[in-house]
This record gives C-alpha cells, sequence and structure tokens, in this order.
C-alpha cells in the first residue's frame, strides 16, 4: 500500500475521532446547561404561569405576598403591589446601582445573605408597607 495513503487514512481516522469527541463534550455540555435551567425558577413551567398571571392582575395585596420570587427585580415588586420607587430600596438599606433592575437573588447573593431570609424580609417590607396604608 502506499504510504501517502496510509498516512491521509490516518488523517482521516484522526479527523473523525476528534470530531466524535468534540461532539460527545458538546452533548455533555448541552445536558449539563439543560439540567441547570432546569433546576433553574426560569424554567419552571409554574413560575411561568405566575409570572403571567401576575403581569395580567391589578396591584396585589397583602394575601399576594407569598407571590414574591427570588427571580423577581424590585422593580417588577414595585409594580405589583404599587409601591413607591425607592421605597424597598430604603427600606432594605440597598445601596446597588442596578436598583431597581436587580433581581431579589442577585441581591441576597451580591450581599452575602440567605436568599430565603432575604425574600422574606422584602415580603416584611411590603407587608408593612400594604398594612400601614403606604406610610
Amino acid at each position: 500500500m502506499d504510504p501517502k495513503t496510509n498516512r491521509t487514512d490516518r488523517y482521516i481516522q484522526y479527523g473523525a475521532t476528534l470530531l466524535v469527541i468534540a461532539l460527545i463534550l458538546l452533548i455533555a455540555l448541552l445536558v449539563v446547561q439543560y439540567r441547570s435551567l432546569e433546576r433553574s425558577a426560569l424554567a419552571n413551567a409554574r413560575e411561568f404561569r405566575l409570572s403571567d398571571f401576575l403581569k395580567r392582575h391589578g396591584p396585589l395585596a397583602v394575601s399576594d405576598i407569598g407571590n414574591i420570587r427570588p427571580w423577581m427585580t424590585f422593580d417588577y415588586v414595585n409594580r405589583l403591589f404599587n409601591l413607591p420607587p425607592e421605597y424597598l430600596k430604603t427600606r432594605l438599606s440597598l445601596s446597588d446601582s442596578r436598583y431597581p433592575r436587580l433581581s431579589l437573588s442577585s441581591c441576597a447573593r451580591k450581599n452575602n445573605l440567605d436568599g430565603n431570609a432575604f425574600i422574606t424580609s422584602v415580603q416584611n417590607a411590603v407587608r408593612d408597607y400594604l398594612t400601614k396604608g403606604g406610610t
């Protein structure tokens, strides 16, 4: 057999092997990313339905405070509960320049706070505002 043909066949085999390895790695990366997205609140169908409901609903009441979710931004919470734009920033002593376009979970992470405890503090602040008549 011709040495050039042998060498070409080896290059083709190496190339095919590299393509298969690259494809396997890409599929593995896709699966990892899909599972990550699946676990996040963004991919949860229930959360999507809740978001759609909240967008169509008028200002929410004290009984709706449990609907506050980590993916929501402060601006979104302010609109849902008809809060003044700076109320939560002042009440929670926030200084992030991205407020109010900052998600609750991002704010908790940035300030090294427990996410659930932070959501509870946001809920309490909203509850206080609504029960005290907006004072």
